[in-house]
């Protein structure tokens, strides 16, 4: 009687368990496609990619940090670390935090004029000149001219000008890229990332299309009304890799005449050109 009753029980059990499992699948395969709706929607043209932009730092902010600078040249690490003041599109303003003592090194570019000042016995020297290239290196590893430079401390692409262009995208392992071309010929190339519409790399080329550096950003953060990356690397074959990673990010009023370093009383500046 016992082996009746445990086989007469036997039977509904394991149809109930075959049903449970059967809903246990289909809840799984509708998790599954629920995850596949929730992809972001790939952009339809490189010109709706760029309008899905995160709202980076306008013009007019102006932005205070300590940056934190790595520069790795021929295997050889110099760590530095500045304070720095940044508003888009062509102020900056720079002083060294040594270990020890007071500042060592001060830098301003406004309107395209690079100013250094550097003390030392008699007071120290002044130099003004151009933000070009080869002024610029002179004091930092940085052979990209101010008008490129800036924009890319804020994580943005430097300014094409008003040169006709083309643009051309395409997915690259879960980013968009997009290809802006003048002149035929490739000029620059941004990668996106459509889980925060944020700017994720930029890569210059020169002629014949060589790459002429590389700029990854990363640890976005929000600022005010727009966001902003905490680090960027910048690498190319013409220039040491720069690394920054930016703490005590802050959003202030300035007025845009105080980012230029005045001469001190009694020096005569130094002209670079």
């Amino acid at each position: 009687m016992r082996k009746k009753g445990s086989a007469h029980y036997g039977l509904p059990y394991r149809i109930l368990t075959l049903l449970l499992i059967s809903a246990l699948g289909l809840a799984l395969s509708g998790c599954a496609v629920s995850r596949v709706a929730a992809r972001p929607a790939p952009y339809d043209s490189p010109e709706a990619a760029l309008r899905a932009l995160a709202a980076p730092l306008s013009a007019g902010q102006t932005v205070t940090a300590t940056a934190h600078i790595l520069i790795n040249s021929n295997g050889e690490k110099y760590p530095l670390r500045v304070a720095l003041m940044i508003r888009e599109p062509a102020h900056l303003r720079v002083e060294s935090i040594p270990v020890m003592g007071p500042p060592d090194f001060f830098l301003s570019i406004v309107g395209g004029e690079l100013r250094v000042f550097l003390p030392g016995r008699g007071g120290g020297t002044f130099y003004t000149g151009r933000a070009t290239p080869q002024n610029l290196s002179r004091f930092f590893p940085v052979v990209l001219p101010a008008e490129e430079m800036l924009p890319l401390l804020m994580g943005l692409p430097p300014d094409d000008g008003k040169t006709p262009f083309s643009l051309s995208g395409e997915w690259e392992a879960g980013h968009y890229r997009i290809d802006r071309c003048a002149v035929g010929r490739k000029v620059r190339s941004l990668w996106i990332d459509p889980a925060g519409n944020l700017i994720t790399r930029i890569r210059m080329f020169g002629e014949g299309e060589t790459i002429a550096y590389t700029a990854d950003f990363s640890e976005h953060t929000r600022l005010g009304k727009g966001f902003l990356p905490q680090r960027l690397v910048i690498s190319g074959e013409a220039m040491p890799e720069l690394t920054i990673r930016y703490t005590d990010l802050r959003q202030i009023a300035a007025d845009p005449d105080s980012f230029a370093l005045p001469v001190p009383e009694g020096i005569v500046p130094t002209f670079l050109d």
